[in-house]
């Protein structure tokens, strides 16, 4: 057997081969057209399975896209060499043009895969995503606290790294560094990430870049960083050695060009103490120290120095580098402090605008039509892949619709008969009490041993009691009940005549009525996906809520619908719970299968995600357990919640009381 068909009839490939061409046949046609010159570089059917799952991964979202990257394949064969680098840039396609079909296009058929397999690009990339937190803190100490941090699209092999970008509420960095040491890049950071701050806090922004030519922008921009930076060092000092660390540039490393005297006069401006042999760098220092003698924030004549130098510079015919970058590497590309648009004056810009938007004007305006447009709140997560055994940022979209929130308040309820019992009314030690001067007790109680050696000393009977215990208070627990509302649970129990849905609402009341909400919180929620883009979930029963008419209500009118992409729900759950003040903190889902989703067709990648998900839920102290009718559950449901986080229920009648019994488990002391 040739190896096309050694490839081809495998099991697995059959499956997904067969799954592909459900999603598109155009694209599954062509992975088969495509096959006779991959043979050369898979030589087993896992290395095909992969590229079958990604090219599926691509059709589900843009099928046009996927025929592209198919036939592409075709054409160049070798791209499926380094399988981990194609899917890092085939799913950064996805992501990056999540919104534009065209552009997703352009990237599978023209994008460069190779700069996705560069290892100091990767190693650079996790180290800055690493420090992008610390970054923002970082960020916030200057006072802007509003903003993110992304990075650049990756860049050619032939073409620099781009410079810094700051825009409104973003900042892009680099994916790569080149010529700094490992330990300097942090440094690096900071020093990109203060001379942000630095235009932000002191330049005059977006101003109309007019006629000016590209060297002389080029030219005020370096000016500008220069004086921003001089009126930063003011406030704080520190920075001068931090930038002052990246200032290398001279004759010798820099040589006699546009890039390199720019270089070397930034330095100058920066270092008094650097001299340079360059008469234009000399009188670049020399004009812009008279200007900042007299006044550091007089913008226009620094203008007028800028134009100066540029004029010079023009004298000399140097033209401007096709891909310029101001230097030293900290700084950014200044991109922020020009608009290059033209514009038009303000009452006509205004009333273009409202041409466009909505026509000519008329006396009698018309009602805007609002009943097609989306008014659910959205929440991005990330989503784990293990093949990458890497995060996708900001993969998952969760949806949230808006309802009336039902009436809040303490709960009064008739359950504190004795009827029912009531769960989590254990103690638990509560530092914040003490309890003083005791006979026996935990600790030694400072105070009254001191009082007893002085009663000792004055010849005193000693009272002896020198003992402290921490008081206990009753322990308060938030739970959220998430319910798994996918099209599968509208399915029958086996041996029973009642849905899963069903089951699944009933143990929802027992758990809502039985729990004390003076300790206890819960909400129940409940969640269905259809793909990555809308993981619907809904809420209800929230906390501070009473589980009155309008709660059982919307538990009542859920329906099954849709598929079951947990992780995401998970997370969402998690975040949820962040805001609950509690001493333990415990996510409950209720369902009837694995993990699955329209968009996936891998067999592994939902459950590892939801595994994931649950690890990142106990990081933050949040414990997850699972009850799960299905009765073959246990390959699949011990790897995303632990051997002792699930419980696998058989029998419809005994769903609801061991739902019961999970939370007296989970809440006990």
């Amino acid at each position: 057997m040739n190896p096309r068909a050694q490839i081809l009839q495998g099991p697995t490939s059959l499956r997904r081969m067969a799954a592909l061409r459900e999603i598109d046949v155009a694209a599954h046609d062509a992975l088969v057209e495509a096959l006779p010159w991959l043979c050369d570089h898979l030589k087993e059917e896992p290395e095909f399975v992969a590229l079958a799952d990604l090219v599926a991964q691509v059709a589900t979202e843009t099928p046009e896209a996927a025929r592209v990257f198919a036939n592409r394949l075709g054409a160049q064969p070798g791209l499926a060499a380094d399988a981990v680098g194609l899917r890092r840039w085939a799913l950064h396609g996805l992501q990056r043009h999540r919104n534009d079909a065209k552009r997703r296009i352009h990237h599978f058929e023209w994008g460069d895969p190779v700069v996705f397999s560069d290892e100091q690009t990767i190693s650079d990339t996790e180290h800055l995503l690493d420090q992008r937190s610390s970054l923002l803190h970082y960020l916030a100490g200057y006072g802007f606290d509003d903003f993110t941090i992304d990075l650049h699209e990756p860049s050619a092999a032939h073409v620099p790294d781009p410079a810094p970008t700051v825009a409104e509420a973003l900042i892009r960095l680099p994916r790569r560094v080149d010529g700094i040491e490992p330990r300097t890049r942090e440094l690096l950071f900071r020093a990109m990430i203060a001379h942000a701050a630095a235009h932000l806090r002191h330049s005059p922004l977006k101003r109309d870049a007019g006629n000016r030519r590209p060297t002389l922008l080029a030219i005020t921009a370096l000016i500008e960083d220069a004086r921003v930076e001089r009126l930063m060092v003011k406030e704080h000092p520190g920075l001068h050695a931090l930038w002052g660390r990246f200032h290398t540039a001279s004759q010798q490393v820099s040589g006699f060009d546009l890039a390199g005297l720019t270089a070397r006069l930034a330095r100058a401006l920066h270092d008094p103490t650097y001299s340079d042999p360059n008469s234009w760098v000399r009188k670049g220092r020399d004009l812009f120290e008279e200007v900042a003698a007299r006044d550091l924030g007089d913008v226009a004549a620094f203008d007028r120095v800028a134009r100066q130098l540029s004029i010079d510079m023009g004298k000399m015919r140097f033209p401007l580098p096709r891909h310029y970058r101001p230097r030293p590497i900290y700084r950014d590309d200044n991109a922020i402090l020009w608009n290059e648009n033209a514009t038009l004056p303000e009452d006509e810009s205004v009333q273009a605008e409202v041409t466009f938007e909505f026509g000519p004007r008329d006396d009698k305006q018309q009602p805007i039509d609002l009943t097609d447009i989306d008014i659910r709140r959205r929440f991005n997560y990330p989503e784990w892949d293990y093949k990458l055994e890497a995060v996708r940022e900001g993969w998952a979209t969760v949806l949230e619709g808006i309802r009336e929130p039902g009436r809040k308040g303490k709960l009064k309820r008739a359950m504190r008969s004795g009827q029912v019992p009531v769960l989590g009314m254990e103690r638990t030690p509560d530092r914040s009490i003490r309890l003083t001067r005791l006979s026996e007790g935990d600790e030694l109680d400072l105070n009254s041993l001191i009082d007893n050696t002085v009663q000792h000393r004055a010849r005193i009977a000693p009272d002896g009691r020198i003992f402290l215990r921490h008081g206990r208070r009753r322990r308060s627990t938030a739970i959220i009940l998430l319910m798994d509302l996918s099209m599968s649970t509208d399915r029958f129990v086996p041996g029973s005549f009642t849905k899963v849905i069903e089951l699944e609402k009933q143990a929802a009341t027992v758990v809502a009525e039985a729990l004390d909400p003076e300790r206890d919180r819960i909400a129940v929620h409940g969640f269905a996906s259809n793909g990555r883009h809308e993981v619907n979930y809904q809420r209800v029963k929230d906390f501070d809520e009473p589980f009155d008419a309008p709660q059982r209500a919307r538990l009542s009118g859920l329906t099954s619908r849709l598929s079951t992409r947990m992780g995401a729900a998970l997370r969402h759950a998690t975040a949820s719970l962040a805001d609950q003040v509690a001493d333990h903190k415990v996510i409950l889902v209720l369902t009837d299968g694995e993990p699955s989703d329209v968009d996936v067709i891998e067999d592994d990648y939902l459950v590892e995600d939801a595994r994931e998900a649950v690890v990142s839920a106990a990081a933050q102290h949040v414990r997850t357990f699972c009850l799960t009718l299905d009765r073959r559950a246990d390959h699949y449901v011990r790897r995303i919640f632990g051997a002792r986080n699930y419980l696998i229920t058989e029998q419809a009648s005994t769903f609801a009381n061991n739902t019961s019994k999970t939370l007296v488990r989970l809440l006990a002391p």
